[in-house]
């Protein structure tokens, strides 16, 4: 994928067709792209450090570290980018900051400026390239970062990347769970070398997780950033990943437009886009989370889970995963809904009795 580019290489996500008004992407990754790099990416930021209430609402965390690794396509090393930042919003360290970071807000004043700093960085990854980062915030900060200094930076849409804590889950846990990069490097035995909390260096040691762990058992499970949500329902996303399947919805004004979308809460099955006979019927497990269960005919049991999410723009969004599961699946989500029709019995309860006690007596 060519990272400052809007398409989407077929060659290398899958078959791409338009169905209707939906895009819909069947394999997220199929074949990596000949000669394509990973672009092992850290940052570290600072936040107002007086507090949120005086925060500068277009950028809560200004970045003043850059740190990268480029892999190639065998993710062998090639090379590697440092910068520090001399901060523009922020002048003082937040104390949490302060406390993590191994570098002094005399060290950031001698730094380059960002504009600076990241039309370097963006030269220096190349063309051909996926971004990969440990969680999903990084790439959040550089596009809100890049927003805020009008960095003329056209990120791909659908923006793919490569979770590696999300990577290293499905490799060596339950694929839910997620560990920090320390725990990481002490249970694969790679040597501390270097402090942590410091974006070279834990570029490097992303890096390293990466070329040792078994990456082509996972890497069709790339992640989306939602930076960036679709705008119509003609760009709304679906990706089949084989074993579940998750959409993404354009963005709302108000919630009740999301929740009363039928199309959005649709739980066709996400292998063969036939209807499925409900198991259970969406329902809500608080104010932002759904749940159901359904069956396909030809490939069994589903679980549904859709979360509502606001965008950087104030857009309500959906996340909807649809998963292939089993009786205890369905079990799983029974209790749920069996929870949640008793937190909602609890606070009737309570409701009605705080009104008796305002009632006159």
């Amino acid at each position: 994928m060519t990272a400052g580019s809007s398409d989407i290489d077929v060659g290398t996500f899958g078959f791409l067709f338009y169905r209707k008004r939906n895009l819909f992407i069947f394999k997220a990754v199929r074949e990596r792209i000949q000669g394509m790099n990973y672009i092992v990416l850290d940052l570290e930021w600072n936040q107002c450090p007086d507090g949120k209430g005086k925060e500068n609402k277009n950028l809560p965390f200004e970045i003043i570290e850059i740190g990268a690794v480029k892999l190639d396509a065998d993710r062998q090393y090639v090379d590697s980018f440092h910068k520090l930042i001399a901060p523009q919003v922020y002048h003082t360290l937040h104390f949490v900051t302060k406390e993590l970071i191994n570098v002094t807000m005399n060290d950031l004043k001698n730094g380059d400026n960002y504009e600076d700093a990241i039309k370097e960085f963006i030269e220096w990854c190349g063309e051909d390239f996926m971004f990969c980062t440990w969680g999903s915030m990084d790439l959040t900060e550089l596009q809100r970062n890049n927003k805020f200094y009008n960095i003329p930076y056209k990120f791909p849409y659908p923006f793919f990347y490569y979770d590696l804590q999300k990577s290293y889950s499905l490799c060596y846990d339950d694929g839910r769970s997620r560990v920090s990069l320390e725990t990481a490097i002490e249970a694969m035995g790679i040597e501390k070398e270097d402090s942590f909390h410091s974006a070279y260096n834990d570029a490097k040691y992303t890096a390293k997780i990466m070329t040792a762990m078994e990456f082509n058992k996972v890497k069709i499970y790339t992640s989306v950033d939602t930076f960036i949500i679709p705008r119509t329902r003609k760009e709304e996303i679906s990706i089949n990943y084989g074993t579940y399947g998750k959409f993404i919805s354009k963005g709302y004004e108000d919630k009740d437009d999301l929740i009363k979308d039928s199309y959005i809460f649709s739980a066709k099955c996400f292998l063969c886009g036939q209807n499925t006979k409900k198991k259970i019927k969406w329902f809500s497990g608080n104010q932002k989370s759904y749940y159901c269960a359904v069956r396909c005919e030809l490939h069994g049991l589903i679980r549904g889970r859709l979360k509502i999410k606001k965008s950087d723009d104030n857009k309500l969004y959906a996340v909807k995963v649809l998963k292939l599961t089993d009786e205890e699946g369905i079990g799983t989500i029974k209790q749920k809904q069996i929870a949640a029709r008793e937190h909602r019995r609890e606070r009737r309860k309570k409701e009605k009795e705080k009104y008796a006690k305002e009632l006159p007596q």
